[in-house]
């Protein structure tokens, strides 16, 4: 081996051969020659922490030199933030020094100031400039006190203009590591796709350090997942399959860490009822629309949110085509080594209730279905605990040997119907509006699980000798006593409402608009047509209003029993919320038809502006009742949660 060096402190060559064989082995010579050859080109501070780096300031001056170098620089730096090259050259001539100097506590220099600075021509031609004054060896030797270099920098702004002037002027910064092990490609994975895929072509696997191999690799494909950029991660996991078999030091692999990723899957997205729609139109027909691109633009256009349901779409192509090449990468690996990287994602995404990735990870690995966690929990048993019904919908799927799971108990002795027993977590139970409707919720999970669960095993008892029912009734004595209270509050509000109309409209037939002809007992309007809708409206609405009355005091008259909130009680106030509905739609139909039988011969702009601020009550209702109205009728006569 040989060393060279053409410093002054050291200008020999000295060749130091190495061998296995312990008589001829000169490990002593080679070292002391090796510390020769650091020394003489200042790398000290490689090898010993104690010593400083030759570029820096000594750490005990830092304070000290700061507000110095501040205020002699400062002009340079109001020159920079103004993009005035004729003023910062001017600067660079009398101060050669200025171009490194380290102007912040955090040890910037002008360079790093002006990448961030933004894309406008005037900060990449200043940024175009500088760098023009600095040699390839400056510009490697640029970093601050964490070791960030100009293009870590760049990187982490997302400014691919500043990037690419920085990297075709030294390449070799792309492979300048910080002091964290953080290279400027990971720093563009924090969401910068742009700058990112520009540094990735401009990094290669082959150069040494590899970006992309060991901790370093895993770090950059879990920084690019969580940021959401899942094209690049397919890429990164396709060509680099490696990284699917590592962890960070916190154990986190990339699947995990996909699986985490709940917004980017269809299940894990909460849309509006309009959203909704449109999603599951896109669904119906995604084979035709992507045959007709021109039909998407005029969509685009005139549906706003068909954008962002359009880009979600394709997210979630892209995650779960992730989520399948992860798995197939892991199939080279033993079961052990295997299994400790995919148990995780699937427990987690059980708990999540991403049926994709349950469905990608047990496609890939059958016998993971018989897994357990650590609390004897098996995927099933995390899908009832934490409601997840698209998750507990794959126990009905062939290949999924429900029977062998529906009586098995966990560490408390707790079966699956103990599990759904159990009160859910607040923010499953949050996904629908009010207490009665909680628990109505509650007890159709409680029955869709108690009917794979066989008979034997329904009253078995727990650690605690307690039955399903006991814990069931122990666990929702409160949402109970809640439910009851929001329906008789509820039921309360809507028999006022109910009643004034109902008093209204009774009050009406006797005092009929335009009165009663003098010579007759007939209404003067009574040939009318508008009369006639008055009096069908009016009717209408006395009826209607009634018979919300009877079913709003049924409610309050009812037991409360915990199987009158599954079908009795919504039942009830669905027809009761119907009801009212259309007494008040008839009521307002009643008061246009009668304005306009007294003031007929007035302008037609009058005419039409009083129905239409007479229907804002109605309008108000809707928007107010309706998603309630809908979560009713969905649980008590649709599907429900469960298809």
């Amino acid at each position: 081996m040989a060393f060279s060096s053409n410093d002054d402190r050291q200008s020999e060559v000295q060749v130091v051969k190495l061998t296995g064989d312990d008589n001829s082995n000169n490990y002593s010579h080679w070292k002391s020659q090796m510390i020769k050859l650091i020394r003489s080109r200042d790398f000290d501070y490689i090898i010993d922490p104690s010593i400083p780096h030759p570029t820096l300031p000594p750490a005990g001056n830092v304070d000290g030199m700061l507000p110095k170098m501040w205020h002699k620089y400062l002009p340079l730096y109001r020159a920079t933030i103004k993009h005035d090259w004729e003023k910062a050259s001017i600067i660079f001539r009398e101060d050669g020094n200025a171009i490194k100097a380290k102007i912040s506590p955090n040890l910037d220099t002008i360079l790093h100031v002006a990448v961030t600075l933004g894309k406008s021509k005037e900060a990449i031609d200043f940024l175009r400039n500088l760098v023009g004054l600095m040699s390839d060896n400056e510009l490697l030797e640029v970093q601050d006190t964490s070791g960030y270099n100009p293009l870590h920098y760049a990187a982490a702004t997302g400014n691919t203009k500043a990037a690419r002037i920085l990297v075709e002027k030294q390449p070799d910064l792309v492979y300048r590591a910080s002091k964290d092990g953080r290279y400027p490609v990971h720093m563009a994975a924090i969401g910068h796709r742009d700058t990112l895929k520009y540094l990735i072509n401009h990094t290669s696997a082959d150069a040494m350090p590899n970006p992309y191999s060991g901790g370093s690799g895993v770090r950059l494909l879990i920084t690019v997942i969580t940021a959401g950029i899942f094209d690049v991660a397919l890429t990164l996991t396709r060509k680099y399959p490696d990284l699917s078999r590592l962890r960070l030091s916190d154990g986190r692999s990339a699947l995990y860490c996909i699986a985490f990723k709940d917004t980017a899957f269809h299940s894990g997205r909460r849309f509006t009822f309009l959203k909704s729609f449109l999603d599951y139109q896109f669904q119906k027909h995604k084979s035709f629309l992507k045959s007709h691109a021109s039909l998407c633009k005029v969509l685009e256009k005139l549906v706003p949110c068909f954008v962002e349901i359009h880009r979600k779409q394709v997210l979630h192509k892209q995650a779960l085509e992730l989520v399948k090449c992860l798995c197939e990468n892991l199939e080279s690996l033993s079961w052990e080594e295997a299994s400790g990287i995919y148990l995780d994602a699937l427990f987690l995404a059980a708990e999540l209730g991403i049926h994709e990735v349950v469905k990608a990870i047990v496609s890939t690995f059958p016998n993971s279905i018989h897994s357990y966690d650590s609390n004897k929990q098996n995927t099933f048993h995390l899908a009832v605990k934490y409601r997840n019904e698209k998750v507990f919908n794959l126990i009905h799927q062939p290949g999924y040997c429900k029977h062998v799971f529906v009586d098995l108990a966990d560490s408390s002795g707790d079966t699956i119907l103990h599990l759904v027993a159990r009160l859910a977590p607040t923010h499953k139970l949050d996904l629908v509006s009010g207490a009665a409707i909680q628990m109505q919720r509650e007890i159709l999970w409680y029955k869709e699980v108690e009917k794979v669960v066989p008979l034997y095993a329904r009253e078995r008892k727990n650690y605690a000798g307690k039955t399903p029912k006991m814990v069931f009734i122990e666990e929702h004595t409160k949402l109970k006593a809640e439910g009851e209270k929001w329906m008789k509050d509820a039921a309360n509000s809507c028999i006022i409402t109910a009643t004034l109309i109902a008093t209204v409209v009774f009050a009406s037939v006797i005092t009929v608009p335009g009165g009663i002809e003098s010579n007759h007992v007939l209404p003067v309007f009574h040939d009318h047509i508008a009369f006639k809708i008055f009096a069908f409206s009016d009717s209408a609405s006395l009826c209607t209003s009634v018979t919300s009355i009877i079913m709003f005091l049924s409610i309050m008259t009812s037991r409360y029993a915990e199987e009158d909130f599954l079908r009795g009680l919504p039942k009830r106030l669905i027809l009761g919320l119907i009801s009212l509905f259309f007494s008040i739609l008839f009521l307002i139909a009643a008061f246009c038809a009668a304005l306009y039988l007294l003031f007929g011969k007035m302008r037609l702009v009058n005419l039409v502006a009083i129905p239409a601020f007479a229907f804002l009550p109605m309008t108000s209702f809707v928007i107010l009742q309706f998603p309630l109205l809908v979560d009713l009728i969905s649980s008590t006569y649709g599907r429900g949660i469960f298809s």
